[in-house]
């Protein structure tokens, strides 16, 4: 019996399930973040430029507006980022109502201190662990058991702040998997002037006058916002569209003007290197660590993350098609030398040596 003007406190017996109710609440949550769609959008967008970006993806879908930067995205590929970003942000703001209203709930259970909800949260961490290591590194309970560590730091992270009474600045969050991948998207946004500016801003000549040859020169916007720059490139011999890429190094740009092709630094936007004036084309592996450069529709040169890898001997008489890349291949048909048709030709990734029509093996040129 309490004593007049005592207060008893009535013990939740529910306590400890229910905290592990929520705790499992708050993994799954976790496990709803990591399979969000992915976008090189590092920023959070509100629901009303979520709203903008779908009508854009609409409107690109039927052809009505075109990507500004053709050598970044095609159309489709621009809806489809404009769509994804879109979506990872719903599904994220979703899961920050859901984690808000499951710490609401958590957090006055926790500070309670109630050693059977302490057993009971541990014995829930100890299984997650136990089934882990039943089923292996990878598996879905490895996965889900690695989400129990980041909860548990970052719970107790947040009860120390609240103890000390001291709140720490927000720290900017970036939400794109690869953080500079916005970045380097900037940095080579790449649009064709007609004419040189007329607002006196400064053109940087590749190569310098005086050390060209006296073709015709084309005039490219390079980078956006920040990153912009305008550069004088001497074209080529082919009529082929320009295009700048960031090389696997991520330190320097390939550009390709009219066939020509540059090699860039990235940052003093100084020519390192010309590598030839006959370049139809160029192609990267998915996840760009290998860049080929197409000469002329008869060689193949290469580069990695360590620079200039090989460049083939002539393949065939010229002319590619079906161009595609596997694991260990970059495969295609090449009109053969010496009879009227197209065969089938393979070049070794790690190599360079070429396979056509399983009867030629030639070596590639050295770097």
């Amino acid at each position: 019996m309490s004593r007049p003007g005592s207060m008893t406190v009535m013990k939740n017996d529910n306590a400890p399930a229910r905290a592990v109710e929520l705790l499992n609440q708050t993994l799954d949550a976790m496990e709803r973040d990591e399979r969000a769609p992915t976008s090189p959008v590092s920023s959070f967008q509100n629901a009303k430029v979520r709203r903008e970006l779908r009508r854009r993806a609409a409107r690109l879908r039927k052809g009505l507006i075109q990507p500004r930067y053709t050598n970044l995205h095609t159309a489709e590929e621009l809806a489809d980022m404009y769509e994804r970003t879109a979506r990872r942000d719903e599904i994220l703001e979703e899961i920050s109502k859901d984690i808000r209203r499951i710490w609401a709930e958590l957090r006055p259970i926790l500070d309670e201190n109630d050693p059977e909800v302490a057993r009971a949260i541990i014995e829930f961490l100890l299984e997650i662990e136990r089934t882990a290591e039943a089923n292996g590194a990878g598996s879905e309970a490895d996965a889900r058991y690695r989400r129990s560590l980041r909860m548990w730091s970052y719970g107790y992270q947040a009860r120390d702040q609240r103890r000390r009474q001291r709140v720490s600045a927000p720290r900017p969050i970036c939400l794109a998997t690869d953080p500079y991948e916005q970045v380097r998207m900037k940095m080579i946004a790449c649009e064709r002037l007609p004419s040189p500016p007329s607002s006196g801003e400064t053109v940087i000549s590749i190569p310098a006058e005086g050390k060209d040859s006296g073709r015709e020169r084309i005039f490219l916007r390079i980078g956006a916002c920040e990153f912009s720059w305008i550069g004088s490139f001497e074209r080529g011999h082919t009529c082929f569209c320009s295009t700048v890429q960031m090389m696997p190094d991520r330190k320097h740009m390939f550009v390709m003007a009219g066939g020509a092709g540059y090699i860039v630094d990235a940052k003093s936007r100084a020519l390192v290197e010309t590598i030839g004036t006959k370049v139809i084309g160029v192609m990267s592996n998915r996840p760009r660590t290998l860049f080929f450069v197409n000469h002329g529709d008869t060689i193949f040169e290469a580069f990695g993350e360590s620079g200039r890898l090989w460049k083939t001997a002539p393949i065939g008489s010229g002319g590619f098609r079906e161009l595609a890349l596997t694991d260990d291949a970059l495969v295609g048909e090449a009109r053969h030398p010496s009879r009227a048709q197209w065969v089938e030709f393979s070049v070794s990734l790690d190599t360079g040596e070429v396979c056509l029509d399983a009867e030629t093996i030639r070596r590639p040129v050295a770097p």
